[in-house]
């Protein structure tokens, strides 16, 4: 009922929330992506809303997620490229690549995508790496390949010499001075996680917040954050680890739907990615 660039154009708005970041995936403007969103809509008699971090359509799904089924199986056959969600501090490693015939999320931190197995599911796109937290409580129609397992360790953000940055840490923690720092590209999920250990660990300290620079560690708030090897190194930010604190397990999968897992372009992908020496399990 709609053709492939027009139906490509308003799934990659809803998957990336913005016609600039669509647009530059499709190889076109931005008002060509607008247009062509209007269009798919008005033909399904949708319209399409946005919800705190994500978009969907309102309205009578049922056509357009049959058009979406025959869509996907023609990116199958090769017209058009496969969609692959990855986060940010994943897709931003150096020797990054993907097998040939796939399209993934860009390299902007300020882009988070909170649900990406809803993507999935609805054949917005056609692959994801997933945090524990982006995965739901059924997975039964899913395959789930682990990809990497990294720590999540306590991080200081703050500049000057290591012993004094861990001395502040220990007194602003006795005094109730630390202040948890919560990145932009980390999906809500990931958020939330965060600020249950802040206030497990910590629980007389300052509630999360988000947007924070790095301190010197003689400033009376100590900025403080959850994050793994590769979430330090995509900010470029002066950063120091906290030993005394035991780090968290993170394990980052690879999702895709069942019915759909032995396509050859999904078996290339996956084989790209284990091929890759920084997606080892470690």
């Amino acid at each position: 009922m709609v053709s492939l660039e027009l139906l490509e154009a308003l799934d990659l708005v809803i998957w990336l929330r913005s016609t600039e970041r669509a647009a530059a995936i499709a190889g076109t403007n931005q008002s060509t992506i607008s247009r062509r969103s209007r269009a798919v809509l008005q033909t399904f008699g949708l319209r399409l809303l946005r919800q705190r971090a994500s978009w969907h359509c309102a309205g009578d799904n049922t056509l357009l997620q049959l058009q979406r089924l025959v869509h996907q199986q023609a990116r199958f056959r090769g017209r058009g490229p496969m969609r692959l969600h990855a986060p940010f501090w994943t897709r931003r490693r150096r020797h990054w690549r993907l097998s040939e015939g796939w399209c993934a999320t860009p390299a902007d931190p300020q882009f988070a995508c909170d649900d990406p197995v809803g993507l999935l599911r609805d054949r917005v796109i056609d692959a994801a790496l997933v945090t524990p937290t982006q995965l739901p409580a059924e997975t039964s129609d899913l395959v789930l390949i682990e990809l990497v397992h990294r720590p999540i360790e306590l991080t200081l953000l703050a500049t000057g010499p290591s012993s004094e940055v861990r001395d502040a840490f220990k007194r602003q923690r006795a005094s109730g001075g630390l202040q948890m720092q919560l990145m932009a590209f980390l999906p809500h999920s990931c958020c939330q996680r965060s600020q249950h250990w802040f206030r497990t660990l910590f629980p007389q300290q300052q509630q999360a917040q988000g947007g924070r620079g790095v301190l010197s560690a003689a400033d009376e708030s100590l900025p403080i954050a959850f994050l793994t090897p590769e979430m330090r190194e995509a900010q470029s930010l002066p950063v120091i680890v906290e030993p005394s604190i035991e780090p968290f397990p993170y394990v980052e999968r690879l999702a895709v739907l069942a019915e759909n897992a032995s396509q050859p372009l999904l078996q290339g992908l996956l084989e790209s990615l284990q091929l890759r020496s920084d997606l080892l399990l470690a």
